[in-house]
């Protein structure tokens, strides 16, 4: 039966970011277990918005140190994450606003550079919006945004030639304990040996957890995005942009299209993680592109392109569920992201790597625990929309 050090369950950006550090510490054999292919998950749908704009000091200090790792990227994983960095406008209104400049003088004392724009600056940034209904910005010069599947997949290289073995097309079918700890996992490739187990399977996660007698509040929301083309004359749009005025997002794709979507406030549809549709619905379509015209009234006439679905992995507070699990030893979780974990994933990888190692991380991550949602210690940004944190 074959044995590891430490097995992974999931192949998307925390998975590979976690193997990829415990590999380069010489922390024994790594097994990274996938039920596709790496990358081949929600985290390759990812939107890929890197931004720091946090109102929970811990999610800032992840999402700073994410930061510091995409801009060294290749020369940390010999790969790309394919980081451009357009920077990143957060849109408020007059009444949004207090809340976010109390978020920015937060982010400025740790680090971060950031500063709040008038409607006047940000009319210089970009004279192309409509800003009637806008009191002011967040704007963050160094973010901007990376490819999900470029990033996950050179972890997952980068991981292999440190020594991790990965197993893809293999799904976890039961955590094995024994006496309260693991022992190992039984595989659709067969059992493995070991006592330390990290589950990091998105949706898929409270399965996979159940088999150990662990409850993990996730759900699997289907959440869509659309691929608009603005007129030629129109341009590139060339920053980053979350309009908490109305709920919406969009940012660059190419010279010549945008992604765009909502910032949900809640689960937009609860769905099997197996079993949803991938296409987008005609009304998302027509909901986004009547948000695109409100703020680029010029560019009102977008056309479509496509758009697709994929699946959040969703926890009551929107924030992740992190660590060691209570009743089992050896057994952690990294998932429940709410769709904004994908910019965390690069850090997450040190701080889970320290903790199965039995280390104590430089962010510390306990707030995030499983246990929160049986005491009701529960996280609550300042934020409406819980995918802001």
């Amino acid at each position: 039966m074959p044995a590891a050090d430490v097995v992974i369950v999931g192949g998307g950006v925390t998975g590979a970011s976690t193997a990829f550090q415990l590999a380069q510490r010489n922390a024994g054999k790594i097994l990274l277990v996938e039920r596709a292919t790496v990358g081949a998950g929600p985290t390759a749908k990812s939107i890929g918005i890197i931004r720091l704009h946090y109102s929970y000091e811990p999610l800032i200090r992840l999402a700073v140190r994410s930061l510091e790792m995409f801009t060294r990227f290749e020369d940390l994983t010999g790969g790309t994450a394919d980081f451009t960095r357009a920077g990143f406008l957060l849109l408020a209104t007059h009444a949004q606003l207090p809340a976010v400049q109390e978020n920015v003088a937060l982010q400025r004392r740790l680090g971060v550079r950031t500063s709040i724009l008038s409607p006047e600056e940000i009319a210089r940034l970009d004279p192309r919006m409509s800003l009637d209904d806008v009191g002011g910005a967040a704007f963050e010069p160094d973010s901007g945004y990376a490819d999900g599947y470029a990033t996950t997949t050179s972890f997952a290289a980068a991981a292999r030639r440190a020594g991790a073995e990965i197993w893809e097309a293999t799904r976890a079918e039961r955590i094995v304990t024994e006496n309260g700890r693991v022992t190992g996992l039984d595989t659709t490739r067969g059992p493995i040996t070991s006592a330390r187990v990290l589950v990091a399977a998105g949706p898929w996660t409270p399965h996979v957890m159940s088999t150990a007698g662990i409850n993990v509040p996730i759900q699997a929301s289907r959440q869509q995005v659309v691929q608009l083309e603005p007129p030629a004359d129109f341009g590139r749009l060339e920053v980053v942009i979350e309009d908490m005025t109305q709920g919406f997002y969009a940012r660059p794709e190419s010279r010549s299209s945008v992604l765009a979507g909502v910032l949900e406030e809640e689960a937009e549809q609860v769905v099997s993680a197996d079993d949803f549709s991938q296409g987008v619905d005609f009304e998302f379509v027509t909901r986004v592109s009547r948000l695109w015209a409100h703020r680029y009234p010029g560019a009102s006439e977008a056309g479509v392109r496509g758009g697709y679905a994929s699946v959040y992995d969703i926890t009551p507070d929107w924030q992740p569920v992190l660590g060691h699990v209570d009743a089992v030893e050896g057994l952690f979780v990294a998932a429940g992201f709410s769709g904004h974990g994908f910019k965390l994933g690069p850090a997450l990888g040190e701080c889970l790597a320290a903790l199965i190692l039995g280390e104590q991380p430089e962010i510390d991550i306990s707030s995030f625990a499983l246990s929160r949602f049986a005491s009701g210690r529960l996280i609550r940004g300042k934020h409406i929309q819980g995918i802001l944190g």
